[in-house]
């Protein structure tokens, strides 16, 4: 990135506490429709729009996780990184490298694939919202006779931010999913048409997600992924965003829309509206509560 577009990346965030990332426009339309006073910025072909995302009331039940006097509305900045591993890793990188100090929290936004139900996981259904528990780059690794190795099974060095070498598989903070998933539940669904209609409450599942260059499209391998990994979903750059997180020790939320089942490819059956709706509101309930936590600057 060139000095210039450090400089207005680090001036245009200045007193932003959230970061918010999203793959494509239309992924991002329910945020910046959200986004009051937005500002956009494009660096080095990156699009980013600054502004204020108001306050909600915590939803009856729901405590915050730090304590807040106040609920002032939260000044974000929107990301739209492009599809794919590196165009995610590159935005939040250029994000993270500058802003002082830290946000409070990355929330990655957008849609997902289902993978089939494995175990003792269930399969979610278009509509729902999956809350990422895990990550884990699906394609790293290597083929094999004796079958799949992953990057942790070869011994790659892919992250090692403390004394522990991740192997490609980023754990998400446990506390902070399940506060985003009572948020989340507690959302008042039937007051909005949420791209299925009214009253249609989607479920909330956490979970381990997966993420891979190379979208799975057929039944067979949608099973073999599912067995290999028992993941809910499987999207393009959820676990490189988690990746450059874990780098920068700054707590990391992926919330997701499931578009479609990951079955054999028919791109017609997809519900690409209903899924951006859910994942969009569901993003924007946890960064209104985000008020509510007392600013920390990271972990």
């Amino acid at each position: 990135m060139k000095p210039g577009g450090v400089d207005m990346l680090r001036r245009i965030t200045e007193g932003c506490r959230v970061i918010l990332v999203a793959a494509t426009e239309a992924e991002a339309a329910p945020l910046l429709d959200a986004c009051r006073e937005p500002r956009t910025h494009v660096v080095a072909t990156k699009t980013f729009v600054v502004g204020e995302y108001p306050s909600a009331d915590l939803p009856s039940g729901t405590a915050p996780r730090r304590k807040s006097a106040a609920a002032p509305s939260i000044r974000a900045a929107l990301a739209i990184s492009g599809c794919d591993k590196t165009n995610a890793a590159h935005v939040l990188t250029c994000l993270l490298q500058i802003m002082e100090p830290a946000p409070l929290i990355v929330v990655q936004v957008g849609i997902a694939g289902a993978l089939p139900g494995a175990g003792s996981v269930s399969r979610a259904s278009v509509g729902d919202v999956v809350l990422a528990t895990s990550e884990a780059y699906s394609d790293t690794g290597s083929s094999s006779p004796s079958g799949w190795l992953s990057a942790q099974d070869l011994g790659l060095p892919i992250a090692r931010p403390g004394d522990v070498e991740l192997g490609g598989s980023f754990f998400l903070d446990p506390g902070l999913v399940l506060w985003a998933s009572e948020v989340i539940e507690a959302i008042d669904w039937a007051d909005r048409d949420a791209g299925g209609g009214p009253g249609i409450r989607p479920a909330v599942l956490l979970g381990p997600c997966v993420t891979a260059s190379r979208v799975t499209g057929t039944q067979v391998e949608a099973e073999e992924m599912a067995r290999r990994w028992a993941a809910l979903a499987e999207s393009m750059e959820g676990a490189a965003a988690a990746h450059i997180c874990a780098l920068y020790q700054v707590s990391f939320l992926e919330i997701r829309g499931i578009s479609n089942l990951v079955t054999d490819r028919d791109r017609d059956a997809w519900k690409v509206d209903r899924a951006v709706e859910v994942a969009g509101r569901a993003a924007l309930a946890v960064v209104g509560a985000l008020g509510h936590l007392r600013s920390s600057g990271g972990r």
